[in-house]
């Protein structure tokens, strides 16, 4: 499936970028910038381009640079699912960005198909755009499809689900320290054996360092991770589901599961309840990204909150760095983290 989102029009109108400079007695090439919102151009000179070309009734043509500067002023971003909260929220921070310097979204949702990633990575390589946005799909195992774009010089940042073996700009959410923060409040409730509930066993990192995080902070408070409390579900939540009766019925002091995201942890929560066991009275449940249903859920899920639209944000203004080469961004980290806190609710409550 593939989504464009457009930004507003534009419209021929006789006001030009010289215009625009000679009514404020500045270079051509300095309001072309600000419009573009270049990083070299202070945030006062920005503005009052803005105001006056507001005031002129302007609009980039987006057509006639892209010609000029062998553009097409259009980013490609491919994500496993449209309709998964997390990717909604981060697409509407990629869009916003993007729109702020004048620049389209071409969508590409995969379904978890690596086969459509690959796909799709070659059609939007295909001159198509001027950069590629990617969270790759759950059963990412190689990933030379990827190789291929960086060997053509196409500008790709990774973003949430990303892989350690690419040598890009990446944007994630604390996912490890977040798992170490819930795992600990956990055992602060109490717990003593904690089952986990993890995601698909392959080269996506987020789910790597969610497991990582866990482990440690068992460690960290004398607990040995013990991996047949542990059930690889796949963000699948029927796996979720049949995960939880057969912990249950092999280990019946289990006084605690946390899940990799808040979707299996809320599944988590529906068997225990089904199986007449209390939460957080018997078990306490913990997920990770605060989506939605979290507060839904009866009793309200303990989670990991982090920022799925600052990370689109993030991953969008860094892509268009990349396409322009921007010299200010040439010292950042090549691992971008946003800050996850903890969001405690009833599951945990004890």
């Amino acid at each position: 499936m593939i989504i464009i989102f457009l930004t507003r029009p534009s419209i021929k109108v006789a006001t030009t970028i010289k215009d625009i400079a000679h009514a404020l007695g500045c270079s051509p090439s300095t309001v072309s910038r600000a419009l573009h919102d270049h990083p070299q151009i202070n945030e006062d000179t920005k503005k009052a381009i803005r105001q006056m070309a507001k005031k002129m009734n302007f609009q980039i043509n987006q057509v006639a640079a892209g010609l000029r500067k062998h553009k097409t002023f259009c980013i490609g971003v491919i994500v496993p699912s449209i309709s998964n909260y997390f990717f909604s929220a981060t697409l509407s921070g990629i869009q916003d960005a993007a729109s702020k310097r004048q620049y389209q979204v071409l969508v590409c949702q995969t379904n978890e198909s690596v086969v459509e990633e690959e796909r799709y990575a070659r059609a939007l390589s295909a001159g198509r755009v001027d950069g590629i946005l990617l969270s790759v799909s759950m059963d990412s195992q190689k990933h030379e499809h990827l190789t291929d774009l960086l060997s053509q010089k196409i500008p790709l940042v990774l973003f949430d689900r990303t892989m350690d073996k690419l040598d890009v700009f990446k944007v994630e959410a604390e996912d490890y320290e977040g798992s170490v923060r819930v795992t600990e409040h956990m055992i602060k409730k109490g717990c003593k054996k904690i089952a986990y509930l993890a995601g698909p066993e392959s080269l996506i990192n987020n789910s790597r360092n969610r497991l990582a995080g866990y482990c440690d902070a068992l460690k960290n408070n004398g607990m040995a991770f013990d991996k047949s409390l542990m059930r690889v579900c796949d963000f699948d939540k029927e796996k979720a589901r049949e995960a939880v009766k057969e912990l249950m019925s092999q280990y019946s002091d289990i006084d605690g599961i946390y899940a990799v995201n808040d979707e299996l942890a809320v599944e988590a929560i529906l068997t225990l309840k089904s199986l007449g066991i209390a939460v957080p009275g018997q078990v306490c449940v913990s997920g990770f990204g605060n989506y939605p249903i979290a507060e839904i859920v009866e009793p309200q899920l303990t989670t990991i909150g982090h920022n799925p639209y600052l990370i689109g944000y993030k991953a969008a203004e860094r892509i268009m760095g990349e396409i322009h080469r921007d010299v200010s961004l040439g010292n950042d980290p090549r691992i971008e983290l946003v800050k996850s806190s903890l969001i405690e609710r009833g599951s945990t409550a004890r």
